[in-house]
């Protein structure tokens, strides 16, 4: 009977077998010209699908009981990849500290962040020529830009 665990037990599980996977899928995707788009919208899926389960909090937990099953300062070694117990997503709350200094510097910060925001907006629409800037005199151009494009998927 075919479960998930055995679907994804047939995908790489090291370093060398990821890359000669994505070589491999890779040239199968360029010279096959049957529906590439419809070979995206299933790698994103599998990319969600990855991730949800990834971000589960059961999952996690399940993991880390596993993991302390070890000696908690040893890494553990599994299929090249080595594993190690970490604080991680550590968040202070400054803002419950009571400290004014910190509270007038971020008071500050969405001030300078917000104008910051604002003169970027200005910049964006200044015509192809280029403008004098109305508070300094200078003469002033539109900022350049990257951008790619790429097919967004939307699930």
């Amino acid at each position: 009977m075919e479960t998930a665990l055995s679907i994804i037990s047939i995908l790489p599980s090291g370093k060398e077998q990821v890359q000669m996977f994505v070589r491999k899928l890779k040239n199968e995707i360029l010279v096959n010209d049957k529906e590439p788009l419809k070979i995206l919208v299933q790698l994103k899926y599998i990319e969600k699908t990855i991730a949800e389960i990834l971000k589960d909090e059961e999952i996690d937990y399940h993991f880390l009981k596993e993991f302390l099953l070890y000696d908690k300062n040893e890494q553990v070694k599994i299929n090249g990849a080595e594993l190690r117990q970490s604080e991680v997503g550590v968040k202070y709350f400054y803002e419950d500290s009571g400290d004014p200094v910190w509270t007038d510097l971020e008071k500050q910060l969405k001030e300078l962040s917000d104008k910051k925001k604002e003169r970027e907006k200005f910049l964006q629409n200044i015509p192809d020529g280029g403008t004098v800037d109305p508070n300094t005199g200078l003469f002033i151009t539109r900022p350049g830009k990257h951008s790619k494009t790429k097919i967004v998927v939307k699930l």
